[in-house]
């Protein structure tokens, strides 16, 4: 027994020497703090223009200049001929001036048209019995104020006058929606009229 008792024994004594390596403990690492936030404005103070880009000089628009016929050339008579001083000189006459041709004006850029909208035949004659029921309003709306106008009733009524020449302009030009928008101005006026 005290020999089995020992057999363990010896096994621990040599096997002292073989002991395994005790990893040592590991070593805090260094947290680094994060990163600061990119700002949310950058100056632009470095600029960088692209690169030139090649093009071709036919692509440009010439622009016409009027050219003006030269002027003829201004010939000076020759000089007259010197007479003996005289005792009594009588003061030369002025010559007159030669014509300058004034400049040409130059041709006036045709004026076009207005945008307006298209309306259809429809639309149109909608249009048109919509001013002519205003007018036919504002005319009786002003025949019943001709009698007693005050002076703000008087600015009225001149008022009311000039959109509806307005109005008679803009159908002339075919403007329907225009000489609508002025009538409906004027009837808005004619109801503020004072009528007795």
């Amino acid at each position: 027994m005290l020999l089995l008792s020992m057999a363990p024994l010896v096994g621990c004594m040599l096997g002292a020497g073989k002991q395994a390596a005790v990893p040592p403990p590991p070593q805090p690492v260094a947290i680094q703090p994060p990163a600061p936030d990119p700002p949310l404005s950058i100056p632009q103070t470095a600029v960088t223009l692209p690169e030139l880009q090649p093009f071709n000089p036919d692509a440009i628009p010439r622009v016409q200049t009027v050219q003006e016929s030269p002027a003829p050339e201004k010939t000076e008579p020759p000089p007259a001929p010197r007479a003996p001083k005289r005792a009594a000189t009588v003061p030369p006459k002025p010559e007159p001036e030669p014509e300058t041709e004034p400049p040409t004006p130059t041709p006036a850029v045709p004026e076009q048209a207005p945008i307006q909208p298209i309306l259809s035949g429809d639309e149109q004659k909608k249009i048109q019995g919509d001013i002519d029921a205003r007018k036919r309003e504002i005319d009786e709306k002003l025949g019943r104020a001709k009698r007693n106008l005050s002076s703000h009733d008087k600015s009225l009524m001149e008022r009311i006058n000039s959109f509806l020449a307005q109005c008679a302009q803009a159908e002339q030009r075919g403007d329907f929606a225009q000489a609508g928008a002025l009538s409906e101005r004027a009837l808005i006026l004619a109801q503020e009229l004072q009528v007795e």
